[in-house]
């Protein structure tokens, strides 16, 4: 009696775990039935609709490129306006000069033709002093007017000297001061200054001029 009772709570113990597991299995079941069924669906999806998003909007045709010149600030150009033309008033022909006819009897060959002018001499010498140029005009000459006055001074003169080697004329080229000075210095030139007159190339004696001055001083007292 006993051993049969004890036989019967091993099978309680083996039916009991078995129904655990199916419990297990189907609660495990239903629960991850249950699950998938709680998962909701979101709420931006309409069920039973196909959702079709907006088509997108038409590319922009390209422009063609067009190129502006920059609009220039200056002033424009004035336009010239073409002026008529000015009459000019016509003047009349000046007359021309009459032409000289050859004159001439005979052969008719007319005016006989200039003769070229002499060519200057050329002086291969210059007129020369002789003696001592300087006793032609000495202190003895002085002026007693320009003594008085205390004047002194120099007189630059030109001399022309003829062929002979004789002064032919005198001429101041810077006066003293004193025209008193002054024509005594050429009186004293033209009566006592001679020279050796000047040649040509040809050693003929020739014109020609000297230049010189005099000094006038007083004398010591």
């Amino acid at each position: 009696m006993a051993y049969i009772d004890q036989d019967r709570s091993r099978e309680k113990t083996i039916s009991g775990a078995v129904s655990l597991v199916v419990i297990g299995v189907v609660g495990y079941g239903l629960a991850s039935g249950l699950a998938m069924k709680i998962v909701r669906a979101p709420t931006w999806i309409i069920p039973d609709r196909e959702w079709k998003l907006p088509p997108p909007p038409p590319e922009p045709k390209p422009q063609p490129k067009t190129t502006t010149q920059p609009k220039s600030t200056a002033d424009p150009l004035p336009i010239p306006i073409p002026l008529p033309p000015i009459p000019m008033p016509k003047a009349d022909p000046l007359p021309l000069p009459p032409i000289p006819l050859p004159t001439g009897g005979g052969g008719g060959m007319g005016d006989p033709l200039p003769q070229p002018q002499p060519q200057p001499v050329d002086h291969t010498t210059r007129a020369m002093p002789r003696g001592d140029s300087s006793r032609w005009v000495t202190t003895d000459d002085y002026p007693p007017s320009a003594v008085r006055a205390g004047i002194e001074g120099r007189t630059s003169f030109r001399l022309d000297i003829g062929v002979d080697g004789k002064p032919t004329g005198c001429s101041v080229l810077a006066s003293s001061g004193s025209d008193d000075l002054d024509r005594t210095a050429c009186s004293r030139l033209m009566s006592r200054a001679r020279f050796k007159p000047a040649q040509d190339g040809a050693g003929n004696p020739v014109a020609s001029t000297y230049s010189g001055g005099v000094t006038w001083k007083l004398p010591a007292e």
